[in-house]
């Protein structure tokens, strides 16, 4: 079975050995690495990530999610499964918009003591689990068992919808001839995803005005990047469908001094 990864612990040892945790348990696991430069801690860009990501994924593949600054705390580990994928991460909200997209079919929380028993019973293995690396000592073998039986009646317990985390990516409200939006990613060319589908946004003009802290800003609207000179703003829909601003190489995320959860305005 193929196992998706997605972290924001960056190019290093843990998300290696993550996977070696993985294979060590179910040889016959494909992991794929989709992403693990998350921005630090950013749950909503996570989100987005994966929302974006793993329906390219094979049917039926894992989603492992780790995005998880509250780790060692009482939130609670998932399995959820949906019509074509099973999600794992952290009861944050990293997995809830995905998975319901999705169609949710069951939700379970994962039991780390149970779980810990039913490795050393099963496969005469020893986790010590920490209190800052759930990644390794949770998510990542509660996956590998997935991949070899999806019977996880022994390290997890059912829960209602209303038991987790809901984030939501997609966040605007229109008020006063304004849209408010929030920042919720910004990719390595500073380009600035919205929280709304450019469609939804409904802009009618080839220019508009965003407006940030008092700052009014004017920018255009377009489809293509060459729609605009060099070093101009542009407002467009991105390759997923959600309002993005971009600057023509350029970085706009710089030149407009935005990060991920600013909030701004578009004028309609």
């Amino acid at each position: 079975m193929n196992i998706g990864i997605i972290t924001d612990f960056g190019n290093n040892f843990y998300v290696g050995i993550m996977k070696g945790i993985i294979k060590s348990l179910s040889n016959n696991a494909s992991i794929i690495e989709i992403d693990n430069n998350v921005p630090k801690f950013s749950i909503i860009s996570g989100s987005y990530i994966l929302f974006n990501s793993y329906k390219y994924m094979p049917k039926n593949s894992i989603i492992l999610s780790v995005v998880d600054p509250g780790v060692g705390t009482n939130r609670k580990g998932l399995i959820i499964k949906t019509k074509n994928y099973y999600f794992i991460g952290p009861d944050n909200g990293l997995i809830y918009e995905s998975a319901l997209e999705d169609g949710i079919i069951s939700i379970y929380e994962i039991i780390p003591e149970k779980l810990k028993e039913y490795l050393k019973t099963y496969f005469n293995l020893n986790i010590i689990i920490s209190q800052t690396f759930h990644g390794r000592d949770i998510f990542a073998p509660a996956a590998a068992l997935l991949s070899i039986n999806d019977d996880i009646k022994y390290y997890a317990k059912p829960l209602e919808n209303n038991e987790i985390v809901k984030l939501r990516l997609l966040d605007a409200r229109k008020e006063n001839n304004k849209i408010e939006l929030k920042v919720i990613y910004i990719d390595d060319f500073g380009n600035i995803v919205l929280s709304s589908m450019f469609d939804d946004l409904d802009l009618k003009k080839y220019k508009t005005k965003i407006i940030k802290d008092n700052v009014i800003t004017d920018i255009n609207i377009g489809k293509k990047f060459a729609d605009v000179n060099e070093g101009q703003l542009l407002l467009y829909k991105n390759s997923f469908g959600f309002a993005e601003i971009a600057v023509n190489k350029g970085n706009a995320s710089s030149l407009l001094n935005l990060k991920v959860g600013d909030k701004l305005s578009i004028s309609y």
